[in-house]
């Protein structure tokens, strides 16, 4: 009975956490289109979401993580870590954005509206910087997984890096380059084809 309270008092934990994320970044969406990204403040923020100044940085470590996924990439890449350990690297990849629908950030309602912001301030300095932040981040971990699925150290054996470099790169030119256009699944494609011809 002792673990059905803690668990239940877990869950409820979880669910007042999520609500209050939400709530922060649906006063900072509200704000940021209303007024500007630019002209919105961290104590504009929380005085519309009802949250004290250190409640928003427990959540958010700055403003312009807002304008991503709390879980940016993660999906993917734990289900690149979770693939059968018997798969070379390139299939555990593929079988990861298959199993996600190639999705970098969790699909839930301000997803849209907030990669439309996103899209337009990436000529933002900070914007721009916390970008190469969380795709630094993201390639990273896409480089410690490679490593840990080969056991091998990725500063003697180059190929996790590798991978890291190709599929941070296909990342970073979809979210700041290309502008997000087509989908990251239009890019699995592409890069299916290049492995495809590839001698």
């Amino acid at each position: 009975m002792q673990g059905t309270d803690t668990a239940a008092e877990q869950g409820m934990r979880d669910r007042k956490k999520a609500r209050t994320r939400d709530s922060i970044r649906s006063a900072a969406l509200d704000l940021f289109e209303e007024q500007g990204y630019e002209r919105t403040t961290v104590d504009q923020i929380c005085r519309r979401a009802d949250v004290a100044h250190r409640t928003f940085f427990r959540y958010y470590p700055a403003k312009e993580a807002l304008l991503f996924g709390w879980d940016f990439g993660q999906a993917v890449l734990d289900a690149f870590a979770a693939a059968p350990a018997e798969l070379p690297l390139w299939a555990a990849l593929d079988q990861a954005l298959t199993v996600t629908g190639g999705r970098l950030e969790e699909p839930v309602e301000h997803t849209d509206r907030r990669r439309r912001l996103r899209r337009g301030l990436l000529d933002v300095h900070s914007v721009h910087n916390y970008a190469l932040v969380v795709l630094d981040a993201f390639t990273e971990r896409t480089v410690t997984i490679a490593a840990e699925r080969l056991g091998v150290d990725p500063a003697a054996d180059l190929r996790p890096t590798a991978l890291g470099a190709m599929f941070g790169g296909m990342v970073r030119r979809h979210v700041l380059i290309s502008s997000e256009s087509g989908t990251l699944a239009d890019w699995v494609k592409a890069y299916r084809d290049v492995l495809a011809t590839a001698g």
